[in-house]
Formats: structure tokens, sequence, C-alpha cells
């Protein structure tokens, strides 16, 4: 009798052995200390003490950071010292950055810091939090990353800004009462968005010159002018040159909105050799759960090298022209949105053309 009231106990317990769940795949994560940053009130022209975030592999994978950059009040916030960039954390290991405040305008300021790294769900945000005091200066647009001579910004220089080839930049300002809206008439197949992003692409050659203006809350404006040089795009490598092949790199994500994307990014390198030429890259997406007309931002080494327009979660972007750069160790990633919606997120991402 006690063999017969064992063996049901025994039966039951090899049936719990047999659906136990098979061990958790090996991955890396990420964990952040403290999970936000809240700095005080700091009067408009003058610096906070540096805050720190620390950042801990809490996987059990090495933990790896492509990029650490600020989105949102970026001009109010500043990264100083960075040991996670670049940076490979074993499990468990950490690194840090800091951070410090100074508000261009009175009112609350916002900003992300953005972790892009190998964690399954990169990239990861840890906002920022601070309050202007003081009086605002006038408002003005900042020209400090164009290049200006006599009253004229220069938007595109050093860029490869040829005809029908994709072209990006963001105008910013500070001073007055944020938030700002943006106007103007760019060059022919550029667009401007409210949010200063410029992006599209030129159809006009030659150097054409255009004013924009921007608007705060409180209704004070600033306009600027600026121009773009557009030129053909270069010749292809000369014959009797040795130029590249094609290379191809699998693009993969994470589950998004319930479907896992895919994609892919081609460089040819065909046109490009030692003796000069040019090189494109294109990318195609697939099963991106997002609704028909959704435009997709493309970016090559976290520089921006065109958009996806979805149908049916499918889509290519136009190839772009890279002029004389060619491929190497270099990531494609794919976003959600253009990069001024606030929802914008990693879903794609590349191999490295190794």
């Amino acid at each position: 009798m006690r063999l017969l009231r064992l063996l049901p106990v025994l039966a039951v317990s090899l049936m719990a052995a047999g659906t136990m769940a098979a061990p958790a795949a090996a991955s890396a994560a990420v964990t952040f200390t403290p999970t936000s940053l809240t700095f005080a009130s700091q009067a408009i022209g003058t610096t906070s003490p540096p805050q720190t975030i620390t950042a801990t592999n809490s996987g059990d994978q090495s933990l790896f950071f492509n990029n650490v950059a600020l989105s949102g009040d970026s001009l109010d916030f500043t990264i100083g010292t960075d040991d996670c960039i670049g940076t490979t954390l074993a499990a468990g290991a950490s690194c840090s950055i800091s951070v410090t405040f100074s508000p261009t305008t009175t009112g609350t300021r916002t900003a992300d810091v953005v972790y892009t790294d190998n964690a399954l769900n990169s990239p990861q945000s840890v906002p920022l939090t601070g309050t202007g005091s003081g009086t605002p200066p006038p408002l003005a647009i900042n020209d400090q990353f164009f290049t200006c001579t006599n009253g004229v910004c220069d938007i595109g220089a050093g860029q490869n800004v040829f005809v029908n080839n994709f072209f990006t930049t963001t105008f910013e300002a500070g001073g007055g009462t944020a938030p700002y809206t943006w106007s103007g008439q760019p060059p022919a197949g550029l667009t401007l968005r409210p949010s200063g992003l410029l992006l599209g692409a030129p159809t006009t050659l030659g150097t054409q010159t255009f004013t924009v203006t921007v608007t705060d809350a409180a209704g004070a404006t600033a306009t600027g002018t600026f121009s773009l040089t557009v030129t053909g795009p270069p010749a292809p490598s000369p014959s009797g040159c040795q130029a590249g092949g094609k290379l191809k790199e699998a693009l993969s994500g994470p589950s998004f909105n319930g479907q896992t994307p895919s994609g892919t990014a081609l460089a040819d390198e065909t046109q490009f050799s030692g003796c000069g030429g040019f090189s494109t890259l294109s990318v195609s997406v697939k099963k991106v759960n997002l609704p028909d007309g959704t435009q997709l931002w493309v970016t090559l080494d976290f520089k921006p090298v065109g958009t996806i327009t979805l149908k049916h979660g499918s889509g290519s972007m136009t190839p772009y022209n890279l002029g004389d750069f060619g491929v190497s160790m270099d990531q494609v990633r794919v976003f959600s949105s253009l990069p001024d919606i606030s929802t914008f997120q990693q879903i794609l991402i590349g191999g490295s053309f190794s």
C-alpha cells in the first residue's frame, strides 16, 4: 500500500521535472544609478556643479556602449567626463558620465541622456530636469555649428551636398521663451519642420541663399540668413584602379509592437577606389509594425543618411551617395520616426561592414 501511495507522487515529480523551463539565454543588460537627475535652480548663463550617472552591466554578457548623447533641451545640459562611450563592460562592471546644467532660458528645462548599446532594450534614457532663473537674453538663432561669413551661414560645409542626395541639419535657438517654432523657404527639395529639423534632397545645383525665422512662445522672432551649395555627384573611380565590391549586412532588432522587424543594408563600392570615385548605401526593411506613411530615420555610424516611408510594414531608402567615404566598422541603425518626434527609438541595427 505504501508503494501504491508513492507512485502518484513520483509520477507528478517526474512530470514537473520534464516541464522545467530551459535556462534563459545569456544577454547584456544595463542598470543606471540614479535613474534620473534633477538640478537645482540655476541662473541663466551660469553652470551647475556636475552630477554623475553610473551605468552597470547587470546582465551576464559583455555590454558595449556605441554612443552616449543628449536629446531634448540639449543646449541646456552638457556631458563632461564620459567613461562609457566606446567601452565594453564585463558582467557586474560599471562606467560613469558627468552632466552639468547651464540654462539658456528661464523655466523648466528637460533632456535625456540616451545610451545606445548591445542590450536588448537599447537605446535607454536617463531623464534630466533643471530650472533656469533670472532674465533670459533676447531670442537668437544659434549658429555655432555652421560656417558663417559676412552674416551668411553655410549649413552644408564639409558634407556630401550633392544634387538629389539626402541632406539634413537642425536649426537651434536660445534666449526668449521656449518652445520655439521655425519657418522659412529652404532650397527646392528640402522641408523645414516646425521643430527646426531640415531634411530632404536638394534638386537645384549651385549656391542658394535663404532666410529662416524662429518664433518663441511669447511671439518674439529672430531671423537668420543661410546658404547651401549643391554640387553634382563625384565621378566614378577612374578605369585601371581596383574598385571595391558590394557589402551586405543584415539588420535585426527585438520584437516591436508585437512583430519582429528585419532589414538589409547594402554598401555598393564598385565605383569607389583609392584613386577616387564614390560609394552608395541603400537600406530596406520589412515587418515594421507601424502605420503606412510612417517615416523611419536611417543613420550610418550615427550620421543621418536617409528616410524610409513605410507601406504594409516595408520600405526602402533612396540610395545615399557617400562621396569619397567607404564603409568600414560602421553600423546602420533604423529608428521608428524622425528624431524630432518624442517616441523616437531604435528598432533595427546592422553589422559593422567588417
